[in-house]
Formats: C-alpha cells, structure tokens, sequence
C-alpha cells in the first residue's frame, strides 16, 4: 500500500490521472495482486455476541479496497500482515534523504536554472532574483528577461503523507517534477546554482560534474547537460564567489551563443 500511495502522489505531481482497471482486456498482462493488511479484531465483544457469527474477512475490508482488488483475489489470500512485510523497500531507501528545497525556472533558448534554497526558504529573495537575471542577461541578451515563474520544489513533502523519506524515494520525486518542467518548456541544458553536487541530479556511482570546471554531464533520463556553480546566497554572501562562477558559465554562454549563431 506504500508504494501505491506513493505512485499516485508522484503521478499527481507530474500531472498525471491515476486510473484503475476493473476487468482485464484482451491481451493485456495479469493485474498485480493487492496484499491488504487487515486489523486483528477486538478483543472484548459485546456481551451478546456469543452466538453473533464473526463478519468475513472481506467484510472487514473498506469497500474501496475491495473494489480494488483483482477478481483473482478473495478472503483467502488477504494475508493478516503488515504493509511494511509485504511491500518492502530496498535497503538504499531505508537512509532518509536530507532535507532540500530549490527553485526551477525555464528561461528559455533550450536552458532551465535550477537555484538552490538555503534551509527554512520558501523561494527566492528579490536581491537573488534580481542577480539571476543580470546573470542570464550576461549569458546571452535574449535571456534578459527569463526570470518569469518560479517552481518550488521540497523534500520533504509537507505534511506527514505516510510516504517513504529515503534518497530513492526523493529521486523519484524530483524526476516527477522535471518531467512536469520539461513537458511545459523542455530544455537541453540546466544552469545548476548550488554550492554542492545535487545527488538527485546524478546517477549514484557518476564522477562528472562533482566540480564546476568539469565537461558537463548529461541527465541520466531527461538527456540535458548540466552545469554546477554557486548557489545565489552564497554569492550574496561572498562577492568574490561571483567571479569564480562567472568563469564556470563561460562553457554554458558559447553554447548559447552558438545555439543563436
């Protein structure tokens, strides 16, 4: 049931309707069958209950659950288990994932930047947006006004949704938030803003993009070549970052500039 819930919240996320099948089509492989847990029942029944017969075990299930259920499935293989024993997790996904958030924006020219939030931020500072633009300005006169609308993205989900909070479980997220970003405006390169590797950007045993002057590395899934530099707090923070940063963004202009060439 974990994974279920957690399918449907990243579906939802890349704007995608969930549908359930209630008979098999032609051709179409078997359905997955649901293992639900059911409660054990109460200990103390009521006083005339001696000669009540026990409900069925399918009766003890939410109707929503049963209608579930493939027509495969009866009371019989409702295993008294919980969830965690039949839908494990793999070991990777047992270490939470740290908290982060960022902010993404689709610029344009085939670009999207992807800026870091410092903890307890909600989104971008005016100073912050402010050197952004005078950032993609510089990058290619075309971009002056690419500061349009900022998605947030933050791990963890608020609230407490029951949801897995490992590194696998963050990846999967965020890969749902791309995917929504790029079917709105698709992008071969991402500007990445942050002062350390981004793990949810990378495959887990890639070498490449760990420092800002390295050949840009593509995304396993989305194909966009990726550039790391500084975050925008911290180079309001510390002005001698900005150049430094400016100098990793030399690769990301002749790309541009080509791209308009």
């Amino acid at each position: 049931m974990a994974t279920e819930i957690r399918r449907q919240t990243l579906l939802r996320e890349m704007g995608i309707s969930c549908w359930f099948p209630r008979i098999q089509l032609p051709g179409a492989g078997a359905s997955h069958r649901l293992v639900a847990a059911v409660p054990e029942p109460e200990e103390s029944p009521p006083a005339n209950s001696a000669n009540t017969p026990a409900p069925a075990v399918e009766e003890q299930i939410p109707a929503a659950l049963r209608a579930a259920l493939t027509p495969e499935a009866t009371a019989s293989n409702v295993a008294r288990a919980p969830v965690a024993a039949t839908d494990p997790m793999p070991a990777a996904d047992d270490e939470p994932a740290p908290a982060f958030a960022f902010s993404w924006f689709n610029v344009g020219q085939g670009l999207s930047v992807l800026a870091m939030l410092p903890p307890d931020a909600d989104r971008l500072t005016g100073s912050c947006r402010q050197m952004l633009s005078r950032i993609l300005a510089a990058l290619s006169p075309a971009l002056k006004d690419g500061v349009g609308q900022e998605h947030t993205f933050h791990w963890p989900f608020p609230g407490d949704l029951g949801l897995p909070t490992g590194r696998r479980a963050a990846r999967q997220a965020v890969d749902g938030f791309v995917a929504r970003r790029q079917r709105e405006q698709p992008a071969s390169m991402l500007l990445m803003l942050a002062d350390d590797r981004p793990p949810f950007l990378y495959d887990d045993d890639a070498a490449d993009g760990d420092e800002p002057h390295q050949p840009m590395p593509v995304h396993r899934q989305f194909e966009f070549a990726m550039l790391r530099t500084n975050s925008l707090h911290a180079m309001e923070a510390d002005g001698a970052l900005k150049r430094s940063a400016w100098q990793a963004m030399q690769t990301l202009r002749d790309r541009l500039n080509r791209g308009a060439g």
